[in-house]
């Protein structure tokens, strides 16, 4: 009996009577909670020789009924299960359909029992950044921008916390799933702390699920976000390398104490261009320059720029393009003046924060 999730499955459904799939795994799911001595025999066979525990069957394998049928025929051509599951968590199907398109693009591979090096785990990585938009955007679904284009503080006289020293120690963001993106609350209280005056105004223009934005107005600060992918109802449409050459509503020259540029991670960057050039690291220094370039002039003479990235583990290797990013700011006629590193504890998640100060007048 082959041992592969989707047709294990099939083959437990197939001892089943019933009049659909539900009616059968609700079946199964009854049979599976006995003892294996009480199980029928044809449930038995099935299951002789596929080496597998009953907590699995219950809560993995019998999953395989809430698939999405594009799900399913990605577990068919090879994606590991546990892949399949967490993309099968992603409620859009476009999105989803996004995020298989790696594996759906490969040729035939008859009889091939490993998908090619790399391809599960862009697909979980995508995966994993889907369902955190999404889940950030349910829940910032009843926020929305004022008619200025700005969100507004909730509480004008609250107060983020500092952080001292350079070197920033915040709990694990436990919002988001495991090799996600999205910075963690803390830190951005602790930044918000550091950077921005009372009363004071954020721009973030690479703010995907509006992470920043929300978090700056529980502490007193207006915020305008923007991103070429908005995942939140008050995240407006725009390209950061673009913003000042027709600005959107609500942003003007000197609008903002304090401009964000939080851009995808290197390795998730590098995903999207052609590989094998020795050249990349410049590459992603001139991409991410561009949109400090493209949307500095928001920033009031000697206020602050943020340029946020991490370090990235995988596969034996290790992405830092800190340094690179540090040239990005220097190019646009941003000084670098401070440099924090933030650490969750256990130290599972780490991100590198370069603070630059915008011109002085005179």
């Amino acid at each position: 009996m082959s041992r592969k999730p989707l047709d294990l499955y099939q083959a437990l459904l197939a001892t089943q009577p019933g009049p659909d799939e539900a009616t059968r795994v609700r079946a199964l799911r009854r049979i599976l909670r006995r003892d294996r001595g009480a199980w029928p025999d044809a449930v038995r066979a099935v299951l002789d020789g596929a080496a597998v525990g009953d907590g699995y069957l219950l809560r993995g394998l019998l999953s395989i009924a809430i698939f999405a049928p594009d799900v399913r025929d990605a577990l068919s051509r090879g994606l590991p299960f546990a892949v399949a599951r967490r993309v099968n968590r992603i409620d859009d199907p476009t999105v989803r359909a996004t995020v298989l398109a790696p594996l759906v693009a490969l040729p035939e591979r008859p009889g091939a029992a490993l998908l090619p090096r790399g391809v599960s785990r862009r697909i979980e990585a995508d995966a994993l950044a889907a369902i955190t938009a999404e889940r950030s955007a349910g829940a910032s679904a009843h926020i929305a921008a004022g008619a200025d284009g700005w969100l507004a503080a909730d509480d004008p006289a609250a107060s983020p916390r500092r952080l001292p020293g350079h070197v920033w120690v915040f709990p694990p963001n436990r919002g988001a799933p495991r090799g996600a993106e999205p910075l963690a609350p803390r830190v951005v209280e602790a930044l918000l702390a550091r950077l921005l005056p009372r009363g004071g105004a954020l721009v973030d223009v690479t703010a995907g699920a509006g992470t920043i934005g929300s978090v700056a107005r529980r502490f007193g600060v207006r915020s305008w976000s923007g991103d070429i992918a908005p995942a939140a109802t008050f995240v407006h449409r725009a390209d950061a390398r673009t913003l000042m050459a027709a600005p959107p509503r609500g942003v003007a020259a000197g609008c903002a104490d304090l401009l964000v540029v939080h851009p995808p991670t290197y390795a998730v960057w590098r995903r999207t261009r052609s590989s094998g050039h020795d050249d990349q690291l410049d590459l992603y220094r001139d991409d991410v320059g561009a949109m400090i370039a493209g949307s500095l002039a928001v920033v009031r003479r000697g206020r602050h720029v943020v340029v946020i990235s991490r370090p990235v583990r995988s596969a034996g290797e290790v992405w830092l393009a800190t340094s690179h990013l540090a040239e990005g700011l220097a190019e646009a006629g941003v000084r670098v003046v401070g440099y924090v590193v933030a650490v969750a504890t256990g130290g599972a998640e780490d991100w590198h924060l370069l603070i630059g100060q915008a011109a002085r007048s005179g």
